[in-house]
């Protein structure tokens, strides 16, 4: 959620600082952090917005020069990208849009959940013990943020003013049908969305 405050903010870029492997005061308060870091990058991608502008870098205390190498270097990489959503061909209302509907998104239990077994999917698996390798959570977690952002999105853009499912579709960039799927989903958790049409 930090994270998405200085996007919305005004920040160019994030980066997040944690301790090595191994080595966390919180114990694997670091590998936690580094599955929500992973979730938000997928939303700031499903939001039209590189993913590149949010990294985390792992380090110990001891190493000022590390630091100053990862900050140096992650200045330079936003230097290169420019400011926020201007590369990415989103800016004013829209960016703020997509910015809202992001930490909606991240701040939303589903997102949450889904962050907060990252690790454990990986090292104990699921229910039945099965474990996931990353490419295989990274895929599954790739259709929840989508879900989530574009539910979030079709919400703010319809308290905006009505639409139809059509024009939803190319504003949220996905097919109509699954903008359909949507509207039906908000009407069902109770959202107004008496804006909508077929």
């Amino acid at each position: 959620m930090l994270v998405m405050e200085s996007f919305i903010s005004g920040a160019d870029g994030v980066m997040v600082g944690a301790c090595l492997k191994g080595e966390c005061h919180y114990s694997i308060g670091n590998l936690q952090a580094e599955g929500k870091v992973e979730v938000t990058k997928r939303v700031l991608r499903r939001m039209g917005l590189s993913p590149d502008r949010l990294v985390m870098r792992m380090m110990s205390s001891a190493q000022g020069g590390k630091f100053v190498e990862y900050v140096s270097g992650f200045q330079e990489d936003i230097a290169q990208l420019g400011p926020l959503g201007v590369s990415e061909g989103v800016t004013g209302d829209d960016l703020k849009l997509r910015l809202t509907a992001a930490m909606n998104a991240v701040s939303d239990k589903k997102l949450r959940w889904v962050e907060g077994k990252w690790l454990e999917f990986q090292e104990e698996g699921n229910l039945y013990g099965e474990r996931f390798t990353l490419h295989e959570l990274g895929r599954m977690y790739e259709e929840v943020v989508l879900d989530e952002c574009a539910l979030q999105e079709i919400r703010l853009r319809l308290e905006e003013k009505a639409q139809t499912a059509l024009a939803l579709s190319h504003l949220v960039r996905m097919p109509a049908y699954k903008v359909l799927r949507h509207l039906a989903d908000l009407r069902r958790m109770g959202h107004a969305v008496l804006g909508a049409t077929a």
